[in-house]
């Protein structure tokens, strides 16, 4: 119920964003209104800097203080093509019968995207990529290191309106190795096979304080997880 709360937030959030996207002249309450783009400069730039705070929810109560730190890029190649990638350094403590385990955890994703250009604030993207998720536990419990591989892609959009941009990812994933939740197992009597495809969202909206510099809110939903993000945007 909680995930399906967020989700429906998120989602009317854009669709207000993508019904008011064009109009660059509202400023918020009690600041200056940005000046619109140049006639060869785009509204929405795939050319910046993430830095984000990250807080994960496993929806278990084995898995705990779930909590860690990221940087990402995007850089345009001509108008329609971009490459991203980030990288993304935390850990969780794990109770393993009786005794917290931590765990460290190392994430890596790279790809490519292109954008259809749907209003003059309003870009359909397509994106595609590769993460590999490298988890090491504490002393005692390093025979449970584990190396994942990930493999994704789907649509998106991205719509803005004076200050505020909404950005909304859906991707379809194939994950290999990740025993994160295989080894819940010997705590339930789910002792099958854990999916290892499915489906990541990824809402959010940015909130320009200047042309260059913006605050960042998102979620990455999937079936297992819930991923809370907070930082920087910062346009080159």
């Amino acid at each position: 119920m909680k995930k399906q709360l967020i989700r429906l937030a998120m989602a009317s959030l854009l669709v207000t964003g993508m019904a008011e996207a064009g109009d660059w002249f509202r400023p918020a309450k009690g600041l200056a209104p940005l000046a619109p783009p140049t006639v060869h400069a785009q509204c929405l730039s795939y050319d910046f800097i993430d830095l984000e705070y990250v807080h994960t929810d496993y929806g278990s109560p084995y898995f705990g203080d779930a909590d860690g730190y990221g940087v990402g890029f995007s850089k345009s190649i001509g108008d329609m093509f971009y490459v991203n990638g980030s990288f993304a350094s935390g850990g969780y403590d794990y109770d393993w019968v009786n005794r917290v385990v931590g765990v460290d955890t190392h994430r890596y994703r790279m790809g490519a995207g292109a954008r259809v250009s749907l209003a003059e604030c309003v870009d359909l993207i397509f994106e595609g990529g590769a993460e590999h998720l490298d988890a090491e536990y504490s002393q005692g419990y390093s025979g449970h290191d584990y190396d994942s591989w990930s493999y994704y892609f789907g649509p998106g959009i991205r719509a803005r309106t004076g200050r505020l941009e909404w950005y909304a990812k859906a991707f379809y994933f194939s994950r290999e190795g990740d025993y994160s939740q295989q080894y819940l197992s010997h705590h339930t009597t789910n002792h099958g096979r854990i999916d290892q495809y499915g489906w990541l969202f990824t809402p959010g909206v940015i909130y320009h304080v200047t042309e260059n510099l913006g605050l960042k809110f998102g979620l990455e939903i999937d079936q297992y997880n819930t991923s809370y993000l907070a930082g920087l945007r910062f346009h080159y």
